[in-house]
């Protein structure tokens, strides 16, 4: 069976206008007809366009793009994913020098933060949780999570001092505890628009591809959406999307931006087919 495409050239057709037509400062009810893109929240069509991706592009990856520890940071960034509490961890220092890191220090941070009722981590995506029932997430977060990578910065930095690929980095992050396949993947990602990986040979032949991107190429070709799916086919089949999707849909955009497309193309069709909806509402000032 050919795969049926036009679901995902619709959303992002449709997406792509309403991101336009807000930085136009047109009125939200003109953004679009659509009721489903217009009631739940959805990733923008690139990353880059994305409020928390534009946070750390300009506060970390500009401002320490020189830093050995870049990378180190900008997995910091991806488990927290929320500017907020970056910010906070960098103003008081909870954050890796040119030398040292304390992960106490930052268990701190975020517990007072907790404490204070205040948002500590994204509401996107799942983060990761401790095991053991009661245990201090922070500290886990903090301290096994992160801290697990900062005890090992030297293969990381053997790693970085040659030339590598998005493959082998992602593989690397996720040998550390906490580390899955998703959210290794989000601070690759965030490295491929640095030093560190925007030589890479794989920039525009491999992305990985998360249980939302399955779905949604399940859905395309006309399985079910819940079918087992090898990471190589999935791969072969994004392959094939990016190839078309920019003529078709006149948007522009990175390879590292088809597993999104079609994990937010998942999103929608999961309330149009009246299957369920997405985790949250779209709320003015949010996102977009």
């Amino acid at each position: 069976m050919n795969p049926d495409y036009q679901p995902l050239f619709y959303w992002v057709r449709e997406r792509e206008e309403i991101r336009k037509r807000k930085v136009m400062g047109l009125d939200q009810v003109s953004w679009t007809v659509d009721p489903i893109l217009s009631t739940w929240r959805f990733c923008n069509v690139r990353r880059e366009d994305d409020r928390v991706t534009v946070w750390v592009r300009e506060n970390i990856r500009e401002r320490y793009a020189d830093h050995p520890h870049l990378w180190f940071m900008l997995c910091i960034a991806r488990q927290i994913n929320w500017p907020e509490t970056l910010a906070a961890l960098i103003d008081a220092n909870a954050w890796p020098n040119r030398d040292t890191f304390e992960p106490r220090m930052m268990t701190a941070i975020l517990n007072q933060r907790k404490a204070k009722d205040e948002k500590v981590y994204t509401g996107a995506y799942m983060i990761s949780a401790p095991s053991t029932k009661g245990a201090d997430k922070q500290a886990y977060i903090a301290e096994q999570v992160i801290g697990g990578l900062w005890s090992r910065r030297v293969i990381f930095e053997k790693h970085f001092a040659g030339q590598q690929t998005l493959q082998r980095t992602h593989e690397l992050i996720m040998r550390t505890n906490g580390w899955g396949q998703f959210m290794a993947y989000q601070a690759v990602v965030d490295m491929r628009f640095t030093r560190l990986l925007e030589q890479a040979g794989d920039l525009e032949g491999w992305a990985a591809a998360g249980p939302g991107t399955l779905r949604g190429l399940n859905r395309l070709h006309g399985r079910d959406k819940d079918a087992q799916l090898s990471q190589g086919q999935a791969l072969a089949e994004m392959r094939a999307i990016y190839k078309v999707v920019s003529q078709e849909t006149g948007v522009t955009m990175d390879f590292s931006d088809v597993p999104n497309i079609l994990c937010e193309t998942d999103k929608y069709l999961r309330v149009k087919n009246g299957e369920g909806v997405p985790r949250a509402r779209y709320v003015a000032g949010r996102g977009y």
